[in-house]
């Protein structure tokens, strides 16, 4: 027997959406999955499932979308890197959701935000971060992804407080899973997956979220009438440092690659001397002082509010998880 409501998920063809698709279909929902007309269906053909073709930038193929959805998951956002895209795609699509959402008679939307809206650099090492911690200050010296999330998360909190629409914020953490990016600048960077470099000695607890554990808790935010009006952390209570990650996933992900660990010490000279350099050269800089020392700090991010207020246990442990995707 299927479950009253039918869901409407944005960026369902995503890393992310296609996981949200997958559970809602599990749990016996109609799913409504909103893609873009360039984008691949494969891995979103079960029974329920229907394809819309849109876009969140283009008002009218939203309405048609909307047409007789009980429930959005509003996962789409821009991952170009650029100004232009952040704008148009994060920030106005986010805009035309939650105008939507005060037109149709929606009983959720659930909003995914990320931990990057917090202002990391202003924290002292060791600081506990929970949803009252202070957002950033600079989100324009954090890159287009972390400026544009902010501002689409300030139309939603408004939207929130003058009550427009019912609506949950979750704040993940770093995504990872079958399909994703499973290395990234947080940790370090690498050479077409054959060399690995790592920012510091290995000590830092990246704030993990596996990707089928963030689909759980979305299905908790939108079926839990008490996470209304809410804003939650989402980051697996397990902590992983890099060097654990290193050694659990990425060298069985990848046997044959090789593993560095550069001094955080070091490496912030070198980024320091290229941005000055790029700078007199009037070039943008690859990487900023102010952007590696946000991504570096050794904060913990705390999901207890979620734990505490949804009852949200992870379904996989760190291990669990690097054993699904490893199969």
């Amino acid at each position: 027997m299927k479950n009253t409501g039918k869901v409407l998920v944005t960026g369902a063809s995503g890393f992310l959406g296609r996981r949200i698709v997958k559970l809602f279909v599990e749990r016996r929902y109609s799913v409504r999955a909103l893609v873009r007309k360039t984008s691949r269906i494969d891995s979103l053909q079960f029974p329920g499932v229907e394809i819309c073709y849109g876009d969140v930038t283009e008002v009218e193929s939203l309405k048609l979308a909307f047409e007789g959805i009980d429930y959005v998951i509003h996962a789409a956002a821009d991952t170009s890197g650029t100004l232009v895209g952040a704008r148009q795609v994060t920030i106005q699509g986010t805009s035309n959701v939650l105008d939507l959402c005060a037109v149709y008679p929606i009983k959720k939307l659930v909003y995914i935000s990320s931990c990057s809206v917090y202002g990391l650099a202003d924290f002292a090492p060791g600081q506990m971060v929970d949803e009252t911690a202070s957002l950033e200050r600079f989100p324009e010296r954090r890159g287009a992804y972390s400026w544009a999330k902010l501002e689409a998360e300030k139309l939603v909190t408004e939207a929130m407080a003058q009550g427009r629409a019912p609506v949950v914020c979750l704040r993940p953490g770093t995504i990872y899973g079958y399909g994703g990016e499973n290395y990234t600048p947080m940790i370090g960077f690498s050479f077409a997956n054959k060399l690995f470099v790592v920012i510091g000695d290995g000590s830092l607890v990246i704030p993990l979220v596996y990707v089928d554990n963030l689909a759980e808790v979305i299905f908790l935010a939108m079926t839990r009438e008490e996470s209304t009006g809410q804003i939650y952390n989402v980051v697996d209570p397990q902590q992983v440092d890099k060097k654990r990650y290193i050694n659990t996933f990425v060298r069985k992900l990848y046997p044959g690659a090789r593993c560095f660990y550069i001094p955080y010490g070091f490496f912030s000279a070198v980024v320091a001397l290229q941005e000055k350099l790029l700078k007199a050269l009037k070039r943008q800089p690859f990487l900023t002082m102010y952007r590696l020392a946000s991504s570096q700090n050794p904060v913990v991010f705390d999901s207890s509010k979620i734990i505490k207020e949804l009852g949200w246990q992870p379904t996989f442990s760190f291990e669990e998880a690097v054993e699904q995707i490893l199969k």
